[in-house]
């Protein structure tokens, strides 16, 4: 079995320039920086996955690196799977869930 590590953000709610930025996103996206990427655009990502790990302890060891920073009041580094680097502030995290998956080829 696999197991899959998702953190879970804080809802931003509304934001203050939020209609202006998604106008100006949507207008100018070829010239926009990260228009390729598409992450300057659209609503803030309420969870994210951290990653995929085959032993469960490998995911509780990175339980407790997560655990560590947030203690420490660092940001969480998350890659995305196209090489994207996120840094998320530690009062942006609502939560972290470390779940078992099932992937086909674990499957008997």
């Amino acid at each position: 079995m696999a197991y899959s590590v998702m953190v879970w953000l804080v809802n931003p709610g509304h934001q203050a320039h939020e209609e202006e930025e998604t106008e100006w996103a949507t207008a100018g996206r070829d010239e926009a920086p990260g228009a390729a990427t598409g992450v300057n655009i659209g609503q803030a990502f309420t969870r994210m996955l951290y990653g995929f790990y085959e032993t469960q302890e490998k995911a509780d060891g990175v339980l407790d690196d997560i655990s560590n920073s947030l203690q420490q009041n660092a940001p969480l580094r998350l890659t995305s799977h196209a090489d994207r680097v996120f840094l998320v502030p530690c009062g942006r995290v609502h939560y972290v869930v470390c779940e078992e998956i099932e992937r086909p080829k674990d499957r008997g």
